[in-house]
């Protein structure tokens, strides 16, 4: 079985942390965010994986190889974001030859009934089945409408929706409607669709594990962060830390109070002060002087 991590995004807001560490190398629980999602497809019979990269892309070729020596990894760099359907139809030549294959957002922790998903897809036939879950409220994400195990549209509607939660098995078929062109995304160029003219069947199979982050903002982070336990990394702490995370090789003097904030690797806060809701980045070239940041002492404070 051969499946593909989605991982080529920018984190726009999970600025300036995102300009150093990109999401799915994120820590939660001591690992990065893509060792747990690497983990799921392996104990579903995955033994070879495709990554899509853009940004940051170096952390996630080195670690993966190393941590996981029995997945064969392919990774695919794109010098120009190509979308989730786009992304997908660039390595069309590696997937096409499966009956099926996983397909997985890299910036969302989940733990997906894998196994359930590919039994669903293979037994209806569906192009697709999608892992959904109960909307947390608001308009964060797109609507999705089922009935009976099947979608059966987009956007609004009447009732509860639900929302897709990441993580999909799709039939290789499906590059029969994948666009041919550079860009396009999986739900509005696909999916979406599809459902409306009923040209294939989209399956569904809810699954509200309270075990589920999207980890694209900074206090979603904090939240995921949180609810694994373990958020002090291997640092020197001699201050104050209050419901924070606190990543690799930092030092947290006397007199420091750090309460809900992200503090990023190899951050140094010796002058005692109080910091709260805030992002701490080491001062690094990549991080642009923007006028919400604050740069001070060799690190840079960007509230939330």
């Amino acid at each position: 079985m051969k499946a593909m991590i989605l991982a080529a995004g920018y984190g726009t807001r999970l600025r300036p942390l995102s300009y150093t560490v990109s999401k799915p190398m994120l820590p939660l629980g001591g690992r990065p965010l893509i060792a747990w999602l690497t983990d799921s497809l392996m104990a579903a019979g995955t033994s070879e994986i495709i990554v899509n990269l853009h940004h940051l892309p170096r952390p996630i070729e080195d670690y993966l190889p190393a941590h996981f020596p029995n997945i064969r990894f392919h990774f695919s760099f794109e010098p120009e974001i190509l979308g989730t359907g786009g992304g997908v139809r660039r390595v069309r030549a590696v997937l096409e030859r499966e009956e099926d294959f996983f397909l997985m957002n890299g910036d969302t922790f989940q733990r997906p009934k894998l196994d359930d998903l590919r039994r669903v897809r293979r037994d209806q036939n569906a192009l697709a089945a999608l892992t959904l879950r109960h909307t947390p409220g608001g308009d964060r994400y797109t609507a999705v409408w089922e009935e009976n195990g099947i979608v059966t549209g987009y956007g609004q509607g009447r009732g509860q929706s639900l929302m897709f939660s990441g993580s999909h098995c799709v039939a290789s078929r499906i590059f029969r409607y994948v666009p041919d062109r550079d860009f396009s995304e999986m739900t509005g160029d696909v999916y979406a669709p599809l459902v409306k003219s009923g040209a294939e069947r989209i399956a569904a199979v809810v699954n509200d594990d309270p075990m589920w982050f999207d980890i694209g903002t900074a206090q979603r982070y904090l939240t995921a962060a949180r609810a694994f336990g373990k958020t002090i990394g291997d640092s020197v702490i001699e201050g104050e830390v209050r419901d924070s995370v606190v990543m690799d090789d930092c030092f947290i003097g006397r007199g420091v109070t750090v309460e809900n904030c992200i503090v990023a690797h190899g951050v140094e806060i010796r002058k005692p002060m109080t910091m709260r809701n805030v992002i701490i980045c080491k001062e690094d070239r990549a991080i642009p002087r923007d006028s919400n940041y604050k740069f001070e002492n060799g690190f840079v404070i960007a509230p939330f």
